[in-house]
């Protein structure tokens, strides 16, 4: 190729590296490929769409600021098989301006907060149903029926759950992994099979979680355990279980368990789907179900109270899966299992 400076001709070599960029006087480092001329030093960038340092520099600045990518509005528009216009129209802004968003122009901050709005159904149910002169009577009643779909399942007890109690980041109280609602689901049915009280149950999931943390460095589940009166629990567990019977997946029972006291039996009414845990996810699992398999929940309660992590930890704050080193059962499982 030819340099464009100096016009001599050279063999082009790809080379990489770093960019700065400034986006809306914020820098942002990107890594560009180009080639360069031997003798004058000019640089050449690649012209590949894929390598386009100011799009890359877009993506980077809307991850850092949680900001919507073009494609997940086509997605979304899309979704609901509307026009960009019939979309602009709907949002109150111009058809070229929901374009050249769509296109990778970076949104105003205004904007991207209005479209994530109208990204909920409800939200995007009443601009619809507000609107005139958009839609025919049939393309609106068909949306609106679309979007009342997407709202009853918004509205699920699981999502509202994930959404207001479970939306943390990866950290030393989920151990270090996000909360993933399917594995939480199977590890409760997998306890459940056969029957156990909800006290006992809520033990073997914090030394199942604890005890695959301890020698994997990540937990199982995702769950955040708390201190409460009777051990370490999940923490909001009873949202976690309503769920689960509400969606037909267990059911609770009152169990008489002497001296007066009643219990609540949880049932597993589904078989626990194990395809979604590693072999060494099922080994935990089948470790803490065995090992625990002879206590009753009074007796698992006060074997829980005795660890490090339990005690130190403030009533209703959660614990930390850095004491997972500190399990009480560690070397006892050890033993048994080489046993």
């Amino acid at each position: 190729m030819q340099c464009v400076s100096c016009e001599i001709e050279f063999t082009p070599e790809l080379l990489k590296g770093q960019e700065v960029i400034t986006i809306r006087k914020e820098p942002i480092t990107v890594v560009v490929e180009y080639y360069k001329c031997p003798k004058c030093g000019e640089r050449f960038l690649v012209p590949s769409r894929d390598s386009d340092p100011f799009k890359m520099a877009y993506d980077k600045y809307r991850d850092k600021h949680k900001m919507l990518k073009p494609e997940q509005i086509r997605s979304w528009r899309r979704k609901y098989r509307l026009s960009q216009g019939q979309l602009a129209k709907v949002l109150g802004i111009g058809v070229a301006t929901l374009s050249r968003y769509e296109g990778g122009k970076l949104q105003d901050e205004s904007h991207d907060t209005m479209l994530r709005l109208a990204m909920e159904p409800t939200n995007l149910h009443r601009l619809v149903a507000d609107s005139v002169d958009v839609f025919s009577y049939d393309d609106k009643k068909r949306l609106l029926e679309h979007i009342r779909e997407d709202s009853a399942e918004e509205c699920s007890l699981e999502n509202w759950i994930s959404i207001n109690f479970s939306n943390y980041d990866p950290d030393e109280y989920s151990g270090f992994k996000k909360f993933n609602w399917d594995r939480f689901c199977g590890a409760v049915l997998y306890f459940c099979t056969g029957g156990v009280l909800k006290t006992k149950l809520n033990k073997l999931l914090f030394y199942a979680d604890f005890k695959h943390f301890n020698e994997y460095a990540i937990s199982i589940t995702g769950v955040r355990y708390a201190r409460i009166p009777f051990g370490p629990a999940p923490d909001n567990y009873d949202l976690y279980f309503s769920a689960l019977v509400r969606k037909g997946a267990i059911a609770i029972e009152e169990k008489d368990c002497g001296s007066g006291y009643v219990g609540e039996n949880m049932i597993a009414l589904w078989e626990s789907n194990l395809n979604i845990f590693s072999e060494s996810e099922l080994r935990i699992l089948s470790t803490i179900k065995e090992y625990f398999s002879d206590y009753n929940a009074t007796k698992i309660s006060a074997f829980s109270h005795k660890e490090k992590g339990y005690q130190d930890t403030p009533q209703g704050k959660p614990i930390s899966y850095k004491y997972a080193s500190k399990l009480r059962l560690g070397g006892q499982l050890k033993k048994k299992e080489s046993g």
